[in-house]
């Protein structure tokens, strides 16, 4: 896989302006971490994967600042410690890993990746209209596709020349999920729905070349960057890993 060096031109100056205004784009301390087994987390540090929970364990990989994952299990208390076995997604450097870390470079997600399967699509991507705005994860057709936070159902729409299939869910403070292309749809408006539920299945229905989701986050009906940054297709995500970026 490729290094990581950066997280893409947009991305960087994105973080360099919210650093610029005192804000932080990316949570990332060990005081702000909230991790908790089957939660959704990402990296805030270039951070071992180990093969147990210790320091004595032979290192596994090494996950990328920013890296999404889910943990499956922990804690355990080591070398001064607590460690947790996360389920990383492909990155960079790395390929999809599952192995222990410690908790100080770890962050609870704000919300998670809806599907396991292949980044085909990022948000930066040049389109006919502009850019992409959104992220593309490919699988075969009836693949699940989970509810990336708690919330209500808005929408359960079919557009014919774009999306077709799609959800709109609400999650309170003006933020929204949309997931397109599908191939079923499980829910009503306003029902409520609760994060990791099984919401719909994967298609190629609408505007669509392949079986994928488009998962988009909204704040205030504007589409907000979702990673990974624009080199990174092709990488190898799961359903429930953490977005590696601060919403709320």
């Amino acid at each position: 896989m490729r290094s990581h060096e950066t997280l893409g031109r947009r991305t960087f100056m994105t973080v360099a302006a919210s650093a610029a205004a005192g804000v932080s784009a990316f949570s990332g301390t060990a005081s702000t971490a909230r991790v908790n087994t089957y939660s959704s987390v990402y990296t805030t540090s270039d951070l071992s994967v180990r093969t147990g929970p210790g320091t004595g364990y032979s290192r596994k990989a090494v996950a990328d600042q920013y890296t999404g994952g889910y943990v499956v299990g922990g804690p355990q208390n080591a070398d001064g410690y607590t460690w947790w076995k996360v389920r990383y997604n492909e990155d960079d450097t790395s390929g999809a890993v599952v192995g222990w870390s410690a908790d100080d470079w770890l962050v609870h997600a704000d919300f998670s990746y809806p599907a396991t399967g292949t980044v085909t699509a990022t948000f930066y991507d040049s389109r006919s209209f502009g850019y992409h705005s959104a992220v593309d994860i490919a699988n075969d057709r009836g693949t699940n596709i989970l509810a990336t936070r708690g919330g209500t159902v808005n929408t359960v729409g079919w557009d014919g020349d774009g999306y077709r299939n799609y959800i709109i869910i609400d999650h309170g403070s003006g933020l929204q999920t949309l997931y397109g292309h599908l191939y079923d749809v499980f829910l009503s408006e306003g029902e409520s729905v609760y994060w990791d539920q099984h919401i719909g299945d994967m298609g190629s229905t609408g505007n669509s070349t392949g079986s994928h989701v488009h998962y988009e986050i909204r704040s205030g009906g504007s589409r907000q960057y979702v990673p990974p940054n624009e080199n990174s297709g092709g990488n190898y995500y799961y359903a429930r890993s953490g977005v590696p970026k601060e919403y709320l």
